[in-house]
């Protein structure tokens, strides 16, 4: 317990930090070139609410699926948005009396908080409970198991598998049919770390992972034996608190280089092969990043987004615009770069220059994770839970 209290401790730290002068922050002046245009917009029960939680919708073909912490998942049509089903984890399976049941439940918190994924016909999920939870297509339960350990952020999909990260730092690989475990991986873990976890990704027969100690390593997805691990920083300082060097932001993987950042300022690029380092520079994020051709796009730990050459890490447009503004995430849609921050505005910007081109002002609620899009659509989820899809010409 020790070390939970101290985590939500340094999470209120970093967010009066980041929160404390919001009421003198002021949002730069744009003018709107674009006008986005709603499709469609639903509530999703009551979302992650006031929650540091990274849950996301998803877009699979003309599906769109979203939960709320407090255990709903509910799919839609893509372009309709009529709901096709919904399934609630508090309510026991198999019982058809609770079928005529509110859509509100008043029963406990299931705590969705890894998710959402889809890969073998199967909707992944995970709960703050240690529960990792698979549905069909159609929203019917496959199967539930348990493990030991917060899911906090989405399971990976692939190689056969699926693998979720703790918030001890475990890795378990799961079979997609049937939750049997396959493996598992513990990484040592420091003394303090940022409540958060980097998502796990599966690519060329790996696994690829961030750590609370400042390390990017790769597993072989078959059996779970580590390939390499190398350190994106090393943790300085004579306290637990100065010492901080969590990788929590996803590793991106471009062709056979991947691409990670670290809380205390690291954003290197490793040959995924090897972990041979091929550059290194200094930005600090525990936020994902996106990419698109050969750009990177940063947002970092006080809301400065920038633009680098994947190739060699030059820096091809910085915007300072929303300084010390709390953001998502960046997403890539179409011709811009979508951010939200959590006054529930969304900030429209050119990916060729880094200038806003529009700001839309949604729900009050704020954002935490960031936006979604299949390259027609883009799709954003409030706190509270409303989800919205948008679209450009």
């Amino acid at each position: 317990m020790k070390l939970q209290v101290k985590q939500v401790l340094l999470l209120a730290t970093l967010v009066l930090a980041g929160c404390s002068s919001k009421d003198e922050l002021v949002l730069p002046p744009v003018t709107n070139i674009i006008d986005p245009a709603v499709v469609w917009d639903h509530d999703v029960g009551s979302g992650v609410m006031h929650y540091e939680s990274s849950l996301t919708p998803i877009i699979v073909k003309n599906r769109v699926y979203a939960a709320s912490r407090e255990g709903l998942v509910i799919a839609y049509d893509l372009e309709t948005g009529e709901r096709k089903w919904q399934f609630d984890l508090r309510k026991p399976a198999g019982n058809s009396f609770w079928q005529g049941i509110s859509d509100v439940w008043s029963g406990d918190n299931a705590r969705i908080s890894g998710g959402l994924s889809f890969g073998y016909d199967k909707l992944y999920f995970g709960t703050e409970n240690g529960d990792v939870v698979a549905l069909s297509a159609d929203g019917e339960l496959v199967w539930r198991v348990d493990v030991k350990g917060e899911v906090l952020v989405k399971p990976a999909i692939g190689d056969g598998l699926v693998v979720v990260a703790t918030g001890a730092g475990t890795l378990i690989a799961l079979h997609p049919d049937t939750g049997e475990q396959r493996w598992q991986f513990e990484n040592e873990q420091p003394a303090l770390t940022l409540r958060g976890v980097s998502e796990p990704v599966i690519e060329a027969g790996g696994v690829i992972y961030g750590s609370g100690n400042g390390k990017l390593g790769v597993l072989i997805a078959e059996r779970g034996y580590q390939a390499w691990e190398e350190a994106i920083a090393i943790p300085t300082g004579t306290t637990d608190l100065s010492r901080l060097a969590d990788v929590d932001a996803k590793p991106v993987v471009v062709g056979g280089t991947v691409f990670s950042i670290g809380f205390n300022g690291a954003l290197i690029a490793m040959e995924l092969r090897t972990g041979r380092q091929l550059w290194k520079r200094d930005y600090a994020s525990f936020r994902n990043m996106a990419v698109a051709g050969d750009i990177l796009y940063v947002v970092d730990a006080v809301g400065r987004i920038y633009a680098l050459d994947t190739r060699n890490g030059t820096e091809k447009w910085s915007q300072f615009g929303l300084n010390n503004h709390y953001l998502t995430a960046p997403t890539v849609y179409k011709t811009y770069l979508v951010v939200g921050d959590n006054q529930g505005n969304l900030h429209w910007i050119n990916r060729e220059t880094g200038d806003f081109v529009a700001r839309q002002s949604m729900d009050s609620s704020g954002f935490y994770a960031e936006a979604v899009t299949d390259g027609s659509y883009l799709l954003v989820q409030s706190r509270n839970g409303e989800l919205v899809l948008l679209q450009t010409p």
